[in-house]
């Protein structure tokens, strides 16, 4: 069999700490020179510190994803959507951002994504301003701020645009993470066509891309197969803005196991070919 030609992008996987059991198959992609990295994403949890060794043991290059609203760590605003006392929400938050830190540390990570998260309607400014509180609280070099869709669940997010994501950063955050699903979902709820949306964020220092599918014209993130059929993704814009940067990671997300990744890879550079 001819041996494959190298891809010119950096393309990776994502793994939570809880499911460590996917980790063989990871690694055996690593070796194979199918992924270069794994993007780590933290659970805090009683086995963090096993999962968290076990993944290092395997010597995988990774960045770290911080927990989010979706694991009760809500930065702009914490109790906004949480039946749970403040100090309980405050001593999880300090718990969970001490557990990223030791992750990043652990696996060498250079860069740590986190998300500003979401507010209850008519709180953006008091988000805004809690969010640089957490800061003040959380701050490291290594934070890379995520762009969100602009709604979750009616939920309204924080961190939308590239002018927002600037805005929050403050100066102190210096690195940005690009998730295209998120900007199309953005961009659909918000009517901006999606090269409109995508143009800021080519000024930005980009550490790091997410990427995966979701429906057409959804201003929902559904982390879809990049090949779904019912996916409108425009990859075209996409595969554009990764090629001016193709030492930027990509990190591919879904909660699937190795064999999964390696189908999709083989979709996105099929992709990525077809629009030079």
């Amino acid at each position: 069999m001819p041996e494959r030609e190298p891809r010119p992008y950096r393309i990776g996987a994502t793994l939570r700490t809880t499911d460590t059991e996917l980790l063989p198959g990871f690694a055996a992609l690593h070796a194979r020179g199918e992924i270069d990295h794994i993007q780590v994403r933290v659970i805090p949890g009683e086995t963090f510190r096993r999962d968290i060794e076990v993944i290092a043991a395997a010597a995988i290059p990774s960045i770290v994803h911080a927990p989010h609203h979706g694991h009760g760590v809500n930065p702009c605003a914490p109790a906004a959507y949480d039946a749970r006392s403040l100090p309980e929400i405050r001593a999880h938050i300090e718990e969970a951002m001490s557990r990223t830190f030791e992750a990043a540390d652990t696996l060498g990570a250079k860069t740590i994504i986190i998300h500003a998260g979401w507010y209850e309607p008519g709180g953006r400014s008091a988000a805004r301003e809690e969010f640089h509180r957490f800061l003040d609280r959380h701050f490291d070099p290594r934070l890379t701020l995520e762009n969100l869709p602009a709604v979750f669940c009616g939920r309204p997010m924080l961190g939308t645009t590239a002018e927002e994501l600037v805005d929050l950063a403050g100066g102190r955050i210096r690195g940005f993470c690009l998730d295209f699903a998120h900007l199309y979902c953005a961009a659909n709820y918000l009517g901006t066509p999606y090269p409109e949306a995508l143009e800021p964020f080519r000024a930005l220092n980009l550490r790091h891309f997410h990427l995966s599918n979701t429906e057409e014209g959804s201003i929902a993130d559904r982390h879809l197969p990049l090949d779904h059929p019912g996916g409108g993704l425009p990859f075209s814009d996409v595969v554009r803005c990764i090629r001016t940067r193709l030492a930027t990671p990509v990190s591919l997300e879904y909660r699937e196991p190795a064999g999964f990744y390696e189908a999709q890879i083989t979709v996105f550079d099929a992709i990525f070919r077809k629009f030079p």
